[in-house]
């Protein structure tokens, strides 16, 4: 979903790293992995990483965050060309699907309010196709894909790296910066938690800061990485996506 759902729906590109020197160079498909990232800068840990998250192609993450009188999250299952996705805003529910380039959406009403910036009731919980050539469509996709995805995790800034420590049974490294401009959120810190395990992957991300202004926090967790999902478009006539994209 769109990045103003990001603090309302997190729309959790492959990660644009600045140039790296030969010490911090990812590893290559044909470079083993270290033994160990204990030794590793911070910045090293997160591009190896982040190369090793990449190279799997595909995962789940669920996203959960609150701001004030609001909670919301979502589930992705993402590859790089396909994508399923559930949504909650509060008691709102909605679905999201990525299928050979068209989007597709099953929005409650308010939630339809929120995407497209108008009320449409007659949209709602009905299947909507969104194509690459409709405006909305990059917005409606950003965050559903697995490089988009990737491309929110690397922390900002200056990187700080914890001890070992333990995040639910798993050991993790955790390093700690500025928020990724991506997550839409100012005055932030984000922190991603990485595996000390080959091929040390992210195991979770921590961020907080303010969204137009309000406190918002924010948790995703990864799994069943290199899984791809089977998506399919709806089996039901999805209803074009123009009258609402005309309205804008």
């Amino acid at each position: 979903m769109k990045q103003a759902l990001i603090v309302v729906v997190v729309a959790l590109g492959v990660v644009g790293v600045a140039p790296l020197g030969v010490a911090d160079a990812a590893p290559s498909a044909r470079t083993a992995l270290p033994a160990s990232i204990m030794s590793l800068s911070a910045r090293q840990i997160a591009t190896l990483s982040l190369a090793s998250a990449r190279a799997k192609g595909a995962c789940t993450n669920v996203v959960s965050g609150a701001a004030v009188g609001f909670s919301f999250g979502t589930t992705t299952r993402s590859s790089a060309d396909a994508a399923e996705q559930t949504i909650h805003f509060n008691k709102s529910r909605g679905e999201a699907r990525l299928v050979r380039g068209t989007a597709y959406v099953k929005l409650s009403a308010s939630l339809i309010a929120l995407e497209f910036g108008r009320s449409a009731p007659q949209f709602a919980n009905k299947w909507i196709a969104i194509t690459r050539a409709n405006k909305v469509y990059r917005s409606v996709a950003t965050g559903m894909s697995f490089p988009s995805m990737l491309s929110q995790l690397r922390p900002a800034g200056v990187l700080r790296k914890s001890k070992v420590v333990t995040l639910d049974g798993v050991k993790v490294i955790a390093l700690s910066g500025a928020a990724n401009a991506q997550l839409g959120l100012r005055a932030a810190k984000q922190t991603l938690f990485v595996s000390v395990v080959a091929p040390y992957l992210p195991v979770a991300l921590d961020a907080a800061g303010r969204s137009q202004g309000v406190p918002t926090t924010l948790t995703v967790t990864f799994s069943h990485w290199g899984q791809p999902p089977r998506v399919t478009a709806p089996s039901s006539i999805p209803l074009s996506s123009t009258p609402l994209a005309a309205r804008g």
